[in-house]
């Protein structure tokens, strides 16, 4: 196999052929190398949202749980050590409860919306460093330390904000307007509404909060838990944190990374993945058809030149390797101007304006593996394209070549 000689066919075909077919093939590569990336990285930018807001409005990183037919961590020593650790960014103790909340629109007995919901307490300035909740108000304000009788609650629950569970809500709670709760040790408190959030994380937006020290009038407890959410510095070196955390003596309590939580949520990361894996691969494919129709086409056309070509002695590998390189050449330059593309012109566009969809804030997910993963696919798609075609026609007798 003379590579000198292929290269020299290859390149004298590029540029004695038409410029404009040049261009156009370069451009269908260019944009099949964008679909392919594209679709990656946006079914990854969904799944990082999901993740994204589960971490930052759920369940933080790491997940304290009481022990196994508790209804609390009592561990108060414990409770107030978590912080310490170097590298955490935060702990949030919460009371849990389940309630009914009921809302008079009109005080008359005959108009009163209610719901069972869920209850939990915060501590203002501890919930700030773990959750980003105080960042998504949509009426009002969030709650702060001196606060009894004031309540903060979810689109959900409020209802006239388009949550997911319009018919379900109270009937559209604003805020300054009084709801009653029942809790489920029979204590009623009336709460005037002091704010109205959502989030992008359905099971957050489905929630009321009040102060830690209002939770505990009501359940008559005192720097108790009924859950703790943790937030740390790097995501993906929670189970470093929870041998850690175990170590101040949380024992029997269960700590669950966030990951292990998704529940639902992960099957729909998971049906995304795959969906990504199966656009890809036929973005793929349809790039090396384009790829093999466009040689077939070239070799059809040369198949007098392929028969001299061979008369005068060149080998059937040589031709098929100039073949190849002209394929070679189409994917290479497509990946380059296609990397281009995504690196310089989508992801800024992107990242400047993310998709708002209902599980949060969409951007490009482009990550190296992506990239390397396309670029790959691409040039083998180009390789196979080119050389199917480039074999058969290099196969054909020296007669039939010339005489045909």
């Amino acid at each position: 196999m003379n590579i000198k000689t292929a290269f020299f066919l290859a390149l004298t075909s590029l540029k004695r052929g038409n410029k404009g077919t040049l261009a156009l093939t370069v451009l269908i590569m260019m944009l099949a190398y964008v679909n392919i990336v594209f679709i990656s990285s946006i079914f990854g930018g969904i799944i990082e949202a999901i993740n994204r807001e589960a971490i930052n409005n759920n369940f933080g990183n790491i997940l304290i749980e009481p022990e196994i037919d508790e209804r609390y961590i009592k561990d108060q020593d414990a409770i107030g050590w978590i912080s310490t650790i170097p590298g955490i960014v935060g702990s949030s103790p919460h009371y849990i409860d389940s309630v009914t909340i009921r809302y008079d629109e009109r005080n008359d007995f005959y108009d009163i919306k209610s719901g069972k919901w869920v209850m939990k307490s915060i501590d203002v300035e501890s919930e700030k460093s773990v959750t980003q909740i105080h960042e998504s108000m949509i009426e009002g304000s969030y709650l702060e330390e001196t606060d009894r009788d004031k309540i903060m609650i979810g689109k959900d629950i409020a209802g006239g904000y388009n949550g997911a569970l319009e018919h379900l809500s109270l009937g559209g709670v604003t805020v300054g307007d009084d709801i009653d709760v029942s809790f489920s040790n029979g204590i009623h408190r009336t709460y005037t509404v002091k704010g109205v959030f959502g989030t992008k994380n359905g099971q957050v937006d489905q929630v009321a909060f009040v102060t830690k020290r209002e939770m505990e009038s009501v359940l008559k407890v005192y720097d108790w838990a009924s859950e703790i959410i943790v937030k740390i510095e790097n995501t993906g070196e929670e189970d470093k944190y929870i041998d850690e955390i175990r170590q101040l003596g949380f024992k029997n309590e269960s700590i669950k990374k966030w990951s292990d939580l998704m529940g639902f949520t992960a099957s729909a990361s998971d049906s995304f993945a795959m969906i990504s894996i199966l656009l890809g691969v036929i973005g793929t494919i349809i790039a090396g058809v384009t790829i093999f129709i466009i040689i077939f086409v070239s070799v059809v056309n040369k198949r007098k030149q392929i028969g001299i070509l061979k008369a005068i002695g060149m080998r059937d590998s040589t031709i098929v390797l100039s073949f190849v390189m002209q394929a070679l050449f189409y994917g290479v330059i497509g990946v380059l101007l296609g990397i281009s593309f995504i690196l310089f012109v989508l992801r800024p566009l992107f990242i400047s304006n993310p998709l708002e969809l209902p599980m949060g804030w969409v951007s490009l997910e482009v990550t190296f593996n992506i990239i390397r993963i396309s670029n790959i696919s691409l040039i083998v798609a180009s390789l196979v394209g080119g050389f199917v075609p480039a074999f058969r026609g290099a196969r054909e007798s020296i007669l039939k070549s010339i005489l045909e």
